[in-house]
């Protein structure tokens, strides 16, 4: 199957509400199918954010794992979710005052069992009820005072339960060491999905989209402060990724180092009595980097004359990037994913320097699709104005959606 993937490491709430204004509306004109957060968040407030906004797709744990609200569609009690995991399937179903547990596959994939309220009702040795390879399709149902559980349209567990459950709401997790991954027909948050991990690290993303599922894709990679997208290129910047065989193909991003450069010094868009943009030493760092001041006068720039930048004719100009370069949005082919699977270690100095040179990576800008990034780490060191530019460009959304 052929989609348009765009993930994003997340993330930090202030940020997403911009970014998921202009993902909500690239879902509804069909420019991408899915989004993916990677749930790399650093503190609880965003995590519980990031959940609350999509339904959950990928699911892990080192340990007994953490139940994930999800929100499948439910008719005459019944619901089912395709699932694939190693062991440890965990379903939890909640009415206003009691709460089953349903354990598939536990004990290493030995034994399934049944808790209400936390006490044990139902235990039965079964073998290999969970698969790592193969997606199952699962269903629950409430049916004359019985659970029934099905796999594959065949009951494999039926318990008796209290009288007249209605299931209202329902957690998912997995435990020890195994990955759950679903698919199951969402009642909110379309397109929206969370990949959750078992640690904050960037090697489950780079894993995952080897998949022989994700061969026709594109995976686009979006940092969660990008600010800005040019809804109206989309189309073309994605049908040019399909139709060339490039590696890393960038957005011409505002506030990257070596995009302004260009910007400024190629296409006269950015006025040098406003500032001097120069090529970063190796793609790397450089006076827009490191200054907060810098990066807030070009933001402010690029919104009172956002025309100028998006209207220009780039005469479909694409630019060879042999440098380092800020990996705050790429497009990438799914069929290729296995040569940055283990990119993870330094990924951007892996996939703009090392592959280049070593593996022959021809990575390029493409000029004509436009995003904004808000800021690096150094210019919030160096005092950029965070909350302004933040109001500023949840206000320049209404030009757009």
């Amino acid at each position: 199957m052929s989609n348009n993937i765009l993930t994003i490491f997340a993330g930090r709430e202030q940020n997403l509400k911009i970014l998921c204004k202009y993902l909500k509306k690239a879902l509804q004109l069909k420019l991408i199918d899915e989004i993916h957060f990677w749930n790399n968040t650093r503190n609880i407030n965003d995590e519980n954010y990031i959940k609350s906004i999509s339904n959950l797709k990928r699911s892990s744990s080192a340990n007994d794992g953490i139940y994930v609200e999800i929100s499948p569609y439910i008719e005459k009690n019944t619901f089912d979710i395709d699932i694939r995991a190693k062991n440890d399937i965990h379903i939890s179903i909640f009415n206003d005052i009691d709460k089953y547990e349903i354990v598939l596959g536990g004990w290493g994939n030995t034994k399934s069992c049944i808790r209400r309220n936390g006490k044990d009702e139902f235990n039965k040795n079964m073998d290999n009820i969970a698969n790592a390879d193969t997606f199952n399709n699962f269903k629950i149902s409430i049916i004359n005072e019985n659970l029934v559980i099905y796999k594959n349209n065949e009951i494999i567990i039926t318990h008796n339960i209290i009288n007249n459950f209605e299931i209202k709401h329902i957690y998912f997790k997995t435990g020890y060491n195994s990955v759950g991954e679903l698919n199951y027909k969402t009642t909110k948050n379309h397109g929206f999905y969370l990949m959750d991990t078992c640690e904050k690290s960037w090697k489950n993303y780079y894993q995952y989209y080897v998949k022989e599922e994700f061969k026709n894709s594109i995976i686009l990679k979006c940092d969660d402060d990008i600010v800005f997208i040019d809804l109206t290129k989309f189309n073309k910047y994605i049908d040019f990724i399909k139709n060339n065989d490039y590696d890393l193909v960038f957005a011409n991003t505002i506030n990257n180092g070596v995009s302004a450069y260009y910007q400024q010094n190629k296409y006269n868009l950015i006025p040098k009595d406003l500032m001097n943009l120069e090529y970063p030493n190796n793609g790397l760092c450089r006076s827009l980097w490191q200054s907060g001041q810098k990066a807030e006068k070009l933001h402010n720039y690029f919104i009172e004359n956002y025309d100028k930048f998006l209207n220009h004719n780039y005469n479909n100009d694409i630019i060879d990037i042999k440098t380092r370069f800020s990996i705050n949005f790429f497009g990438f082919k799914g069929k290729y994913w296995f040569k940055i699977k283990d990119c993870f270690r330094d990924d951007e100095h892996n996939l703009t320097i090392d592959y280049v040179k070593n593996r022959g990576f021809r990575n390029v800008l493409y000029t004509d699709f436009y995003v904004a990034h808000l800021s690096f780490y150094k210019q919030i060191e160096t005092k950029i104005n965070i909350d302004s530019l933040i109001k500023k460009y949840d206000d320049f959304t209404q030009y757009f959606l």
